[in-house]
């Protein structure tokens, strides 16, 4: 039986080391070799607030709230005028009379309804107008990803640079970090476009209604 010296196992153990060694070397740069090449992601950027303002939906939407708000209005100015009556007649009553006393319940309740009704609809109002942003902001998503499709965007950013910071902010450390873009060159901008292909899919969209 032959029997290892340590030196010889020293040199064996090694031996096999540097063979492992060679193999995990080769097979890391054929790994590597595999991978497809990372080419730089292709950005693109988009002035929302632009995009929002320069869409016809948009504009329907607005109006149509407009209209709502002069119904409202007209309700209000009905209601204020009924109150009005309300107080002429309380003059019409002894001061401490029940019929006074009645009147000025009536008058009371009105104050209180009118108060009730601005209320409400200010926060039906509020509702309406995230909805419709809510929507907007959906299509523009929507619309974005189609762009994107079809020239090969990666990304496509809102270019918070283009909005001005107040004058006089609140905090003004807050302003600067909530934006997320420094610069970004015009050539990266495709809000026209995007603002285009909304309108005309919009107009399509009526024209087949």
């Amino acid at each position: 039986m032959t029997l290892f010296t340590s030196r010889n196992r020293v040199l064996l153990l090694s031996s096999c080391m540097l063979a492992l060694a060679g193999f995990m070397v080769g097979v890391q740069a054929l790994a590597i070799h595999a991978l497809p090449l990372l080419s730089p992601a292709v950005v693109a950027t988009i002035d929302l607030e632009t995009t929002i303002n320069s869409l016809d939906e948009w504009a329907e939407m607005l109006a149509s709230e407009t209209d709502i708000g002069d119904g409202l209005q007209s309700e209000v100015k009905r209601r204020q005028e009924e109150i009005e009556l309300l107080e002429a007649d309380l003059e019409d009553y002894p001061s401490g009379s029940e019929k006074f006393k009645e009147a000025f319940k009536r008058y009371q309740m009105a104050g209180i309804e009118l108060q009730g009704y601005v209320q409400f609809q200010q926060l039906k109002s509020q509702q309406r107008t995230s909805e419709l942003i809510l929507k907007v902001y959906e299509k523009i998503k929507s619309m974005a990803k189609q762009l994107a499709d079809e020239n090969g965007y990666d990304i496509i950013l809102m270019n918070d640079s283009v909005l001005e910071i107040p004058e006089n902010p609140e905090n003004i450390v807050r302003e600067i970090s909530n934006r997320r873009i420094l610069f970004a060159r015009t050539q990266m901008d495709i809000t026209d476009q995007l603002i285009q292909r909304m309108n005309a899919d919009h107009q399509a969209s009526a024209d087949s209604k």
